[in-house]
Order: C-alpha cells, then structure tokens, then sequence
C-alpha cells in the first residue's frame, strides 16, 4: 500500500488526514525559548493570540531530518511504500530534510514531490495521489501523476499589514517603507516555488477586487478545477470573498485557516487563494 507524508503547512483536516491515514509531520515555531510544533501544540487560533501579545516576531523552523526517518521507518516496517508531498523548498529545508531521510532509509520506496507552494496545494495534491493510489497505480506512477499536476497549481496572497513580510524577510525593506507610506497592500504568489510580488495595490479594498479579477482571468483562460480561500483570523472576510468568488465563476470556494508558519510571515488579516487550474 502507498502512504502520504506531508508537512504541517498544508493545514490538513485532521479528520481528512485519519479517514486516508496520512501522516503530516510538523513544522516549529518559537516564541522566545518555548517551542511549538505546529498543529500538534499550538493551534491556529492560539498561534494567532499569542503573536498579538509577542514583542518579537516568532521563529519558524523545519523538522529534523530524524523526524522524517522515524515516519518512513514505521510506514516502511508495516509493509508499506510512501509518497511524501512538501512545502516549496525554496521557502523551507523541509524537503530537503525529507530527502535525506528518505536516502537513509530507502529511496526506492519513497518519493518526494516539491509542490513549489504550500498550504492549500499540498491538499490538492494529497487528494490527487489518493485517487491513483485507489485506482491501483504503482508508486512510481502515482510520482509521476501527482508531480505533473504541479504546473497547474497557483497561489496568489494579499495582506493587510506588511510588517510581518518585511520583519520575517519575505519582502525587502525598501518595498516595506514603500508600503507603509503608500498603504500599498501588495498581492504575492508563488512563482517558481519563491514569493513573487505581483502588483501593488494601495487599499485592501482594491486588493480583494484585483485578486477577483486574477480569479475571472484563471477560469476563462485554463479553466478552475479546485478552489480555496485562505486567512488568519478574519474568517467573515474569507466568507465573503468566498462568496463573491462563488458568484464570479460558480464554484464555491473551500475555506482554510492558515496557522503559525504562515502566519508568522502573513499575519493576523490577509486573503489568498489556491486554484488547481483544468489546464
């Protein structure tokens, strides 16, 4: 049988993950000499609280390789075969940690697929290679398909504050000042597996408006087959662009709320979305 691994920035459904029997290995956050392993010690809500009340930013860290040796291991053991699905690694050493754990313990029954993303993407590929693995596919075909459908995976994310990005290094200096003086409420995606800025909008308002338009501009150009809403604490906000995303291109959204690793970086309020494109 083959076993999905993945990494807690996918903000998997718990009972999603017992129902297909997935295992997500967690990434850290500290705040100050207190450590966190995200999804397992820390909520989402309680991360958000407690960066309110932190004085410094948190620091996020990935999982060791030895972490991941003990997964493989134990799926392994029990007869096993494992496709493991992770942050972009070029935002995060996990899956550079999985890939040496998996040369330890063995790479002809572990795959590793870079989703060049996370959050709601590791999702939609999770759910990707539990269909092929249904449909009897080997590991080395399940790779293969799950990995093709990469290219077709977008996320784009605005922010109501950008002093999170700029303190945790994910936006220049120069572009935060810019902001802070202009309000600019920049819209992000990851491209090629690395943040990107997008465009530059000057009001939230405008932002929200412009990532709907992004949205009209997806569906009728390559066609949307899944779609999440993303965020931190303003779940009505989500609700509503959630709906107005539903009125636009008649699919309703999925709602998830992102936590600590993310949220260190986005903050408390934004939006983002996740669109797994027809073509």
């Amino acid at each position: 049988m083959i076993k999905i691994v993945t990494d807690s920035t996918g903000y998997f459904d718990k009972k999603f993950c017992e129902e297909n029997d997935i295992t997500v290995v967690p990434l850290k956050v500290s705040f100050g000499e207190k450590t966190y392993r995200e999804g397992v010690d820390l909520t989402p809500d309680e991360f958000y609280e407690l960066l309110k009340t932190s004085k410094e930013l948190p620091k996020t860290s990935q999982p060791s390789i030895q972490d991941f040796v003990d997964v493989y291991k134990k799926i392994l053991e029990e007869g096993n075969e494992v496709l493991s699905i992770h942050i972009s690694s070029k935002l995060s050493g996990t899956f550079n940690a999985a890939r040496m754990a998996a040369e330890q313990v063995n790479p002809e029954k572990i795959k590793l697929i870079d989703s060049q993303h996370t959050s709601m993407i590791l999702v939609f590929l999770a759910e990707h290679a539990l269909e092929e693995i249904k449909k009897g596919k080997t590991l080395e075909e399940v790779y293969e398909s799950t990995k093709a459908l990469v290219p077709r995976m977008i996320t784009r994310f605005t922010f109501q504050d950008i002093k999170y990005l700029v303190q945790g290094g994910r936006l220049s200096k120069a572009e935060g000042v810019i902001g802070s003086v202009l309000s600019i409420k920049p819209i992000l995606s990851f491209t090629n597996g690395v943040v990107k800025t997008e465009e530059t909008p000057r009001t939230w308002k405008r932002a929200l408006k412009k990532l709907l338009e992004y949205i009209g501009r997806i569906n009728e150009e390559r066609g949307i087959e899944k779609i999440g809403v993303i965020y931190g604490t303003n779940l009505e906000e989500a609700k509503d662009f959630a709906s107005r995303v539903k009125e636009l291109i008649g699919k309703e959204p999925r709602l998830q709320q992102l936590g600590a690793v993310v949220g260190t970086y986005a903050g408390p309020r934004w939006i983002g979305i996740g669109i797994q494109t027809q073509k």
